[in-house]
């Protein structure tokens, strides 16, 4: 795979996008754009995680002060003084001025709410692409797994003492798959690395994969949700061609990636989310190895 290099002008110009990113107002495109950039380039990652700590404190400051007993007075004595005015004698006219008054705040209540679904799913699909972008890149185009599967000790080695429990977990939740390969890999020049499962079975290749969720956060409208997910929160879409579906895991974003039908993958997905939930709970707790753990760049050849 090529290098990814970024001069100056593009640095600036995904900074001057950051807080739209953060607020969710950018369209799937840029945001994408945005996501792929901060995947290559630590000084604008450096920035985001700043900015979130800032965000974060100023809303800690906000919610934690109480409002001052002026304001709250004034409040209270516009509405007694609304309420009395309401109730004098209204005139047709001023009726039917009321009637269209809440129309169109119920009209402003509705668009706010596409609009926030809207930005909901602009954010989803710049997270699903992560997973996408991997299984594309490392198991479709780059075919970095072998034509007979790797044994379970050569599979617990590539990941590490870390991650190797996940090993169990995705070879029992993968009913009809074949694991062929587990690894941790990454795209050059990038700090984000994917801890990557690949399984074949009912004539499709399909990638589980995991990656840190860097402080980022699937939106919590209930509406997004896939409705076949039950209470487990599971995101999909379809994306480059292929179905995703992805979850939080703890401080990992999950995903599952095929050209399955969506039905059938978000099936998947249900069975590993809990499974992955607790081993990666377990594993946290686990210091990282003295070992080095190796990786797979992604486009290059499997070793």
């Amino acid at each position: 795979m090529n290098t990814l290099s970024f001069d100056s002008k593009r640095c600036e110009r995904i900074r001057q996008q950051l807080d739209s990113y953060l607020s969710n107002e950018l369209l799937v495109e840029t945001a994408s754009e945005v996501v792929h950039h901060l995947e290559s380039c630590q000084a604008c990652s450096r920035d985001l995680e700043s900015r979130i700590g800032v965000r974060d404190a100023l809303q800690r400051a906000v919610s934690n002060r109480p409002v001052p007993d002026s304001v709250r007075t004034h409040v209270v004595r516009k509405l007694r003084a609304s309420q009395t005015r309401s109730f004098a004698g209204v005139s047709v006219k001023r009726w039917a001025l009321g009637l269209a008054t809440a129309a169109l705040v119920l009209f402003g209540l509705f668009a706010a709410e596409w609009l926030n679904l809207r930005r909901g799913e602009q954010l989803i699909a710049s997270i699903l692409k992560l997973g996408v972008s991997d299984h594309v890149i490392c198991a479709i185009q780059g075919h970095n797994y072998p034509e007979v599967a790797n044994s379970a000790d050569q599979i617990r080695e590539k990941l590490g003492a870390r991650y190797a429990p996940l090993l169990q977990v995705v070879q029992q939740r993968l009913p009809g798959f074949e694991l062929l390969e587990g690894h941790i890999c990454s795209i050059s020049d990038s700090d984000r690395k994917y801890i990557h499962f690949i399984a074949r079975g009912h004539g499709t290749i399909v990638s589980v994969i995991l990656t840190e969720r860097s402080g980022a956060t699937f939106p919590r409208e209930k509406l997004l949700v896939t409705a076949d997910s039950g209470s487990l929160g599971i995101y999909e879409n379809r994306l480059s061609g292929m179905e995703i579906a992805g979850f939080e895991s703890g401080r990992y974003f999950a995903f599952v990636v095929s050209d399955l039908s969506r039905k059938e993958l978000v099936q998947l997905a249900r069975g590993l989310a809990p499974a992955l939930k607790e081993t990666l709970h377990t594993t946290a707790r686990v210091p990282p190895s003295n070992a080095t753990t190796k990786w797979v760049e992604l486009g290059s050849t499997q070793g």
